[in-house]
């Protein structure tokens, strides 16, 4: 017990002084004669947080409360960008003495960024050196925020950053140090390089999803390169235009039939900057896609009308208000409708040229098009047997030649036209897991492996044709293909290997698109999601957030909020005396104006306001679990909006399942503009 016990304390000590390097900010002199001052974490978030006053949201401002209150990571990064922003503009930093700070916003802890001034316009060129070094050119500009990405973990990095002119001439050269911490122990040894192309098509390669991994970068040598501190949901991130991504959350979901979806998600950068948050009421599930670049998003969701996964939403970039939804069960055969998990979509692209969707349904082996304004079927790539006999039958492609079909496929996405395509057929590519257990299909054949397949596809004589196919090791779920034309390569993203090869459960392949030869076959340990090249733009990076109050809000969306009991509602039920003690209150946290509280999969059922005058309350019961060996035990937060409930003074009660507890915590609801919206 006792060397247990010196053991703990030497921890306790080393965390110690980690914190207390955070907390503060020192100057070091190179070899070069110049300067770096370097900062710690926590030596800015004191002095940023100096500024949350002035990014307050009004609804924030009404309330008064006992509930433990979070900073929200929107507020966070506002708070930090705005503090980095006035240090650079001060004018203490140059060329020749710069401030650099690791990990300036708390999430990606293999980035960092520099702040210097120069006394004339010029770009910048940031090298991180090593075997498989990283670099990233800025544009030009006097004040300079260098965004560093790609350090390696657990040394100290030379980072060499260079001056440039309009010619690209070298007028200044300097390597500065900046140290990074070890990987967490989840990420040792997640990869196994079994070949690797001379030249490979992706030089770093981004990891996305699953159950048992973060998000993470990994060069070719295998090393990871940059990763996520916070853990998304098992989808993943979902790449956005201008190198930004979206985040699902995975403590903040809602309870459906089946996989508990996501409510919460944020458009962020690879700095980890939350440019902002989003809220969806019917929860967010497996895919995510700009609609156009830079506009709105379309994302799965779900009816939760006795099923889940079966709705497509678009979200307005601005506000994540719903503007167009497409439910599943209008397009089908109503006889296919026939369980709780029926459609499962997974992959969802608009296509402006001729306003079409294009859809993939894991449960029901089909992609689908479906023109967006009309809201109707066109054509189906599907098993012709699978569809035999429905109302929807005349709308199949038809083959032309020997035709493998897809089963349980994923990712579905038109290539863009080439020279020499045949201008009547457009080439589609899909992951076609081949996999049929989720729902049989007659014509199943039991292939042993999966598939990145190209089709063609005549939209006008409705047929197909599979021009290409690259096959490898069955992936039974999840999985992505991406074909780059430029190198004439094409990737498969198996995420999800059916059976186990030597301790790895995912693999990634890279292959020549004309010959078909795999020249990269990587393993990775846990299951993944998808998988994606890894391209943070780093001039965006390099500039500061524009955000004003006035107009502009980081917290934005559909979420549900508290609405007022009816009589009949609260019949019978005592709310105001015949309560017990809740045994988790601390799992009740606020952040900004929205209210979170934990507990295993529909065990809250209701949160209740009981106010002074009337009595709110916020619903979970909508579904039931269909799936509770998988599902049953997930632990998570549900949420709720406060902004519109009515001046007053709410005790809150959670309804856990089926019996009244009270928490102990109170919401104070002041008058005010905000308190009456």
């Amino acid at each position: 017990m006792l060397y247990y016990r010196k053991m703990l304390e030497r921890g306790i000590e080393k965390l110690g002084s980690l914190f207390k390097r955070d907390a503060r900010k020192w100057t070091v002199t190179l070899p070069d004669k110049g300067k770096v001052t370097y900062a710690g974490i926590q030596w800015l978030t004191k002095r940023a947080n100096l500024y949350e006053k002035d990014f307050v949201r009004p609804g924030t401002a009404a309330l008064r409360t006992n509930i433990s209150r979070h900073q929200s990571v929107a507020m966070k990064t506002l708070c930090r960008d705005r503090y980095l922003q006035i240090l650079l503009e001060s004018g203490t930093y140059t060329f020749w003495h710069m401030f650099v700070i690791r990990n300036p916003y708390g999430e990606a802890p293999l980035a960092a960024l520099a702040l210097f001034q120069t006394s004339e316009v010029c770009g910048v060129r940031v090298t991180v050196q090593g075997d498989n070094a990283y670099s990233a050119e800025l544009p030009p500009s006097r004040l300079h925020r260098v965004p560093i990405l790609g350090l390696y973990a657990g040394r100290e990095n030379p980072v060499e950053i260079e001056l440039i002119d309009e010619k690209g001439n070298v007028l200044g050269k300097r390597t500065i140090p900046v140290q990074t911490r070890r990987i967490p122990s989840d990420l040792n040894d997640l990869f196994d390089i079994k070949k690797m192309a001379q030249e490979p098509a992706f030089k770093n390669i981004l990891i996305s999803g699953g159950l048992d991994i973060r998000t993470c970068a990994f060069d070719k040598a295998g090393e990871i390169r940059y990763y996520l501190r916070r853990q998304v949901k098992g989808y993943g991130i979902f790449p956005l235009a201008g190198g930004r991504f979206f985040f699902m959350e995975k403590r903040v979901s809602r309870p459906t039939y089946t996989n508990p979806t996501a409510v919460q998600g944020h458009d962020m950068d690879y700095l980890g900057r939350v440019h902002k948050t989003y809220f969806s009421e019917k929860g967010m599930h497996h895919t995510l896609e700009e609609k156009t670049p830079g506009g709105n998003f379309l994302v799965g969701s779900g009816t939760m009308e006795g099923h889940s996964e079966d709705l497509l939403e678009e979200l307005d970039r601005q506000t994540g208000k719903v503007v167009y939804n497409l439910r599943m069960d209008q397009l089908f055969d109503p006889s296919y409708v026939d369980w709780f998990d029926w459609a499962h979509i997974n992959s969802a692209v608009y296509y402006e040229e001729d306003d079409s969707l294009l859809i993939s349904l894991r449960n029901l082996h089909s992609v689908v098009s479906v023109d967006y304004t009309t809201k109707k079927l066109r054509w189906i790539l599907a098993p012709p047997d699978f569809w035999k006999g429905s109302t929807v039958e005349s709308e199949l492609l038809k083959p032309v030649g020997n035709v493998r079909w897809i089963y349980q496929q994923h990712a579905a996405l038109f290539l863009e036209r080439e020279e020499g395509d045949d201008p009547d057929c457009r080439r589609m590519m899909v992951f076609d897991n081949h996999w049929a257990r989720r729902r049989s299909a007659e014509s199943f054949d039991d292939d042993k492996q999966s598939y990145v397949s190209i089709y063609e596809i005549n939209e006008k004589e409705k047929t197909v044709r599979l021009a290409q196919s690259f096959g490898h090791r069955k992936s039974k779920i999840r999985s992505n293909g991406i074909y780059c034309p430029e190198e004439r390569r094409v990737y498969s993203m198996a995420g999800m290997f059916a059976r186990p090869l030597e301790g790895y459960n995912g693999g990634i392949y890279e292959f020549d698109h004309d010959t078909g030869k795999c020249l990269s076959r990587i393993y990775v340990k846990p299951g993944f999601f998808r998988a994606y090249d890894f391209t943070p733009d780093a001039a965006r990076l390099a500039e500061p957030l524009c955000y004003n109050p006035e107009t502009d809000d980081y917290f934005c969306g559909d979420l549900q909020r508290p609405r007022l009991l009816s009589e009949k509602e609260r019949a019978g039920t005592d709310l105001r005396q015949n309560t017990g003690k809740s045994v988790f209150p601390e799992d009740i946290f606020i952040e900004e104006d929205v209210l979170f509280a934990g507990g295993i999969d529909h065990d809250i059922r209701r949160i209740y306001f009981v106010g002074k005058k009337e009595i709110y309350a916020s619903f979970y019961d909508d579904t039931e679990q269909t799936m509770s060996d998988v599902f049953g035990n997930v632990y998570y937060y549900v949420c709720t909006w406060l902004d519109q409930l009515p001046p007053d003074r709410y005790e809150v009660v959670l309804d856990v399942k089926g019996k009244l507890l009270k928490t102990g915590k109170w919401i104070e609801k002041i008058p005010g503009p905000a308190a009456s919206a």
